[in-house]
């Protein structure tokens, strides 16, 4: 299955964060579904993002099925539209139609993710179902402010990460049980120490962040990967490392999972292990340029010298790509580069 970004149909056109973030709730959902292959979102929304039909973006994407809906929202007042299509025959396998308040978009979320998974035929198992069934938050305004930061969190620059940072903090003033701005926030923390300075008061916050968030909800995913990186940041290997096995086991399709153990194993200088997990993360997000770029010099390292010129070469295209949507992304820029370098261009 692939999920499009929700389109934003509200009547001052403001609710893209929101709109979006409904979408991303979504995927996340329905990778915790085993029976599922779900198409990694920067591919699905790179697709949706050309002027492409439905069944021309599963084609390419090699799915079955296509999830795609709008959103409007206005006041207390929240429209929700989506429709399950077959991409071999274009039919509509489901559709459903939601007009309720606003602060139903937590049982709404819940009811989407049943309605496809059983249109789609797929039988989650009860651990799964748990999982799908704990609320994250019940609070519209934390959750409001939890989407915004993923927005600014995923731009990966340092003024978008301090944003993010703010909005999980936001959400936590809110809703001081909400286990997923805390992981926002360790994972905020946690880059600004690495690229501002190493700042100990991020290490810090993040370890303090990642911690509250597995204190609220010890089987998020999300919150195992978080202490992960925390731990690998404070010099703590090998604990750092049964956190990040750990999201693997309650999330094996959990992108994030595979890269951050990745560069765990950079760190700790196990480069074969480092290759194995990019290789994995790879798979799950194969339009992402980060991961063939950051991991050619290791295949050099271990003497795979036309194995790293074959993924640099790979990042290279996915990072142009990727520019074309993005063309003020100055990590894809400067990374891109790096790439062409070493590629003697």
């Amino acid at each position: 299955i692939a999920v499009l970004p929700f389109a934003d149909l509200s009547p001052l056109a403001d609710q893209d964060h929101f709109s979006h973030g409904l979408a991303d709730e979504l995927i996340t959902s329905l990778t915790r579904i085993r029976g599922l292959r779900v198409i990694a979102r920067g591919l699905a929304f790179s697709l949706a993002q050309q002027d492409l039909s439905l069944r021309e973006i599963g084609r390419r994407l090699g799915v079955e099925t296509v999830l795609e809906g709008n959103v409007q929202r206005s006041g207390d007042r929240l429209s929700v539209t989506a429709q399950l299509i077959c991409v071999a025959t274009g039919e509509d396998l489901w559709s459903g139609d939601f007009d309720e308040a606003t602060d139903a978009i937590f049982r709404i979320e819940k009811e989407l993710v049943q309605e496809v998974v059983e249109a789609i035929g797929v039988r989650p198992s009860s651990e799964e179902q748990r999982a799908l069934q704990r609320p994250s938050t019940q609070i519209v305004g934390a959750y409001d402010f939890y989407l915004r930061g993923r927005r600014y969190f995923a731009q990966y620059h340092g003024r978008g990460m301090e944003f993010a940072l703010k909005m999980f903090s936001r959400a936590i003033e809110l809703d001081d049980q909400y286990a997923l701005a805390q992981a926002g926030i360790a994972d905020c923390c946690a880059f600004l120490y690495a690229n501002s300075g190493r700042s100990p008061e991020y290490r810090e916050r993040a370890l303090e962040a990642s911690a509250r968030a597995l204190e609220l909800d010890p089987e998020l995913p999300e919150a195992h990967v978080s202490r992960g990186v925390a731990l690998s940041q404070s010099g703590r290997p090998e604990e750092a490392g049964q956190f990040f096995e750990t999201a693997l086991r309650l999330n094996p399709n959990l992108f994030e999972a595979h890269y951050f153990y990745a560069r765990h194993h950079v760190t700790a200088g196990d480069a074969e292990k480092a290759i194995e997990f990019y290789e994995s993360a790879s798979r799950l997000r194969p339009e992402d340029y980060q991961v063939p770029l950051l991991s050619a010099q290791i295949y050099d390292d271990v003497g795979r010298s036309q194995d790293g010129e074959a993924v640099r070469r790979r990042g290279v295209e996915a990072a142009e790509e990727h520019i074309k949507l993005n063309p003020d992304d100055a990590r894809a820029l400067y990374i891109g580069a790096n790439g062409l370098v070493s590629l003697g261009q």
